[in-house]
């Protein structure tokens, strides 16, 4: 496959700092593990990301357009790099499709969904959809099995097949062991974790336990080898490789319920040998029973702080530790209890007050209000700006029917107005997107961090280190003896800067002017009190 790669900032400082970049290497990753040739990167500045005449996306276009058939994919980091209105989004569809171009999002799994398919029924047949319909709940039952731990498919070699499709049966059990081939293949991996072996040697070991009989091979080939030590080589360590995983990718990698050959940890050997110093897959570094992990720092080092539970008379004790070496506090154990009653305790500290809560409302709301007059101006420009191609549109199919254009000219000036047509839609619909409900919105994000204990301890385990993250960006140092209280001043979330600072003045009845952005209406009424 071959395509393109659109990337999209929308503002000038995404532009200085590594937006633009961070998209662009995660989209081209993508590509390589789709097997897509990346022909050309286009991207797209802060400067023209919400106007009608976005260059480079009609580059893009263009670019699927003269190149029609040696295109394959258009890939985006996410669909709200081009648009974020749905009816624009499929607009878009449609004409990449008369291109014979497909959308990939890197982060949103698109254009399997049969239910997506259906809102574009000019482009699909009933008879797709209904076929697209039956290989979801297909997949939904091999992905439900995967998630049993049971693996839906034949085993790879060394697991012997029970057949469960000839017999139209519904496969239900883990794969067991073959007797024959699963100890032969067990020793090679296990030789070849050691790093004392080649891939040409492991060949020849199996062919000295009789493997190549036993599939009738005259020999084991080379690339045999390299699909028992890559492919299939985490079905061996027990694991089960999703192939429909969700956007985070936490489960991309399940536990089956299969015996294994050989362990994690010589599967990543394995990987290791095979691959250099990278590794293959990457394992989630949250645990849940210490969330605060990797935001609680030493207080003598600085050094994020881990958890562990040794195990006693009485059963596990869960700890936090330095363990930096050199560190005076390393092997220095404080129980995991009461450094997160200690760290509740803080976070009340650093709530917001009220007062402040009050005054950062007025000053959004007014803001946004002021804005609000811009917003629709601009949504109003482009409803114009939409009408005025649509009419353009009518007309070329009119001169195209009364023969004032040939059928090429037809194509050319049809395909240039839809390209405009469909940067008009999206940039209409972005601009109404900004005109909600600010007072709602606003009063919803206060009302979450007016008690930060209480958020803290109701937030799933796997999301408090991102709470943790906004609150303490660099971290927090922890004392067994002064908890969490230190000399040097702690780096904090913008809002809790904002409302420390709040907070350290004469007076708690801060001047609503006094905070950033100074709007109008404020200034008005400061003069009227």
């Amino acid at each position: 496959m071959k395509g393109i790669i659109y990337t999209r900032v929308s503002s000038d400082e995404q532009v200085k700092g590594t937006s633009l970049e961070s998209q662009e290497a995660t989209c081209i990753e993508y590509c390589k593990s789709k097997g897509i040739t990346v022909l050309k990167i286009f991207r797209e500045e802060g400067e023209s990301a919400k106007t009608t005449d976005r260059k480079e996306f009609l580059n893009a276009l263009e670019y699927c357009k003269k190149n029609e058939e040696k295109v394959d994919a258009f890939v985006v980091y996410k669909l709200d790099r081009f648009s974020r209105n749905t009816e624009a989004h499929y607009h878009v569809k449609a004409i990449l499709s008369k291109y014979k171009v497909v959308l990939h999002s890197v982060t949103e799994p698109i254009g399997s969904d049969p239910a997506g398919k259906v809102f574009e029924a000019m482009l699909s047949a009933f008879a797709e959809f209904d076929n697209d319909i039956r290989k979801q709940r297909c997949t939904n039952g091999m992905i439900a099995r995967l998630q049993q731990g049971v693996w839906p498919w034949k085993p790879p070699m060394g697991y012997a097949c029970a057949h469960n499709k000839k017999n139209g049966s519904k496969k239900i059990e883990p794969d067991e062991p073959d007797k024959r081939t699963f100890p032969i293949i067990q020793n090679a991996l296990k030789e070849y974790a050691k790093g004392l072996y080649s891939q040409a040697e492991i060949a020849k070991m199996l062919e000295r336990d009789g493997l190549h009989e036993i599939l009738g091979k005259k020999k084991i080939s080379l690339q045999l080898v390299g699909i028992i030590l890559g492919r299939q080589l985490p079905f061996y360590a027990g694991l089960l490789v999703n192939p429909w995983p969700s956007v985070s990718g936490e489960d991309r990698l399940i536990n089956g319920l299969h015996k294994p050959m050989i362990s994690q940890e010589e599967m990543l050997d394995i990987q290791q040998l095979r691959a250099g110093k990278k590794v293959i897959y990457k394992w989630n570094r949250i645990n849940p029973k210490f969330p605060l992990r990797r935001t609680v720092l030493c207080s003598t080092c600085n050094h994020p702080l881990t958890g562990s539970a040794p195990r006693g008379n009485g059963g596990a004790y869960n700890y936090y530790h330095c363990y930096k070496a050199g560190c005076p506090l390393k092997g220095t154990f404080i129980a995991k209890n009461t450094v997160e009653e200690d760290f509740i305790e803080h976070l009340e500290s650093i709530t917001p007050t009220q007062d402040f809560l009050k005054i950062f409302k007025a000053t959004v709301i007014d803001y946004w209000k002021e804005q609000g007059t811009r917003f629709e101006q601009q949504a109003e420009q482009y409803k114009i700006r939409v009408a005025v191609l649509d009419k353009q549109r009518e007309r070329v199919f009119e001169m195209g029917e009364d023969g004032s254009y040939s059928m090429e000219e037809f194509k050319e000036r049809r395909d240039e107005i839809d390209s405009k047509l469909a940067t008009a839609r999206i940039s209409y619909g972005e601009a109404r997107i900004e005109q909600f409900d600010i007072e709602s919105a606003v009063n919803y994000a206060t009302e979450q961090i007016n008690n930060l204990p209480r958020l803290w301890e109701e937030l799933d385990p796997m999301i408090k280190p991102r709470f943790q993250k906004l609150v303490f960006p660099e971290g927090i140092p922890y004392s067994k003896e002064t908890g969490f209280r230190t000399k040097k001043k702690v780096k904090l979330g913008c809002i809790y800067e904002l409302a420390r600072v709040s907070a350290d003045s004469v007076s708690t009845d801060v001047d609503p002017t006094g905070f950033e952005p100074v709007t109008s209406s404020l200034q008005m009424r400061r003069s009227t009190n």
